[in-house]
């Protein structure tokens, strides 16, 4: 799974599409004018952290199964449908993992950036996730004017 970098706290390869009235692009850079300031407000939550390895490990159980599936002939055998089943288990366990991530607020930029990062596919938000990632946008940055 090949995710977009976190490069020092700045997105890279993150789409700049349009979502909201807000670009991404804008974000980025709103984000990224506020980072010489932030000290602390680069912590990320553990949670966040284990999220993050959650999704890689279930990503690399998945590539697992998906090899394992072409090595029995996938619907063919026996073998190549439980390996698909598995796939299909892991696929869920995946989505359940990413649904969480995206309810749960992001408490600073850091993970926000993680968030964004978690949630994109080949180097871009996915829509099902932009209005609840551009709230959190919204709200640190509401936050950050009032502080």
């Amino acid at each position: 799974m090949q995710e977009p970098e976190i490069d020092n706290g700045r997105l890279n390869d993150v789409s700049t599409g349009e979502a909201d009235g807000l670009s991404l692009s804008d974000l980025s850079h709103l984000m990224q004018a506020g980072g010489a300031r932030e000290g602390a407000d680069h912590q990320i939550d553990p949670e966040f952290l284990t999220t993050r390895s959650a999704l890689e490990q279930a990503w690399s159980d998945y590539a697992r199964c998906d090899h394992r599936a072409a090595e029995a002939g996938f619907t063919a055998t026996d073998a190549g449908r439980a390996a698909m089943a598995e796939m299909d288990r892991i696929q869920h366990r995946i989505r359940d993992i990413e649904t969480g991530l995206a309810a749960r607020p992001a408490g600073n930029l850091a993970e926000l950036r993680l968030k964004i990062a978690l949630l994109s596919l080949d180097g871009q938000l996915r829509p099902e996730f932009e209005a609840g990632v551009l709230a959190d946008a919204m709200r640190l940055l509401a936050a950050r004017e009032k502080g």
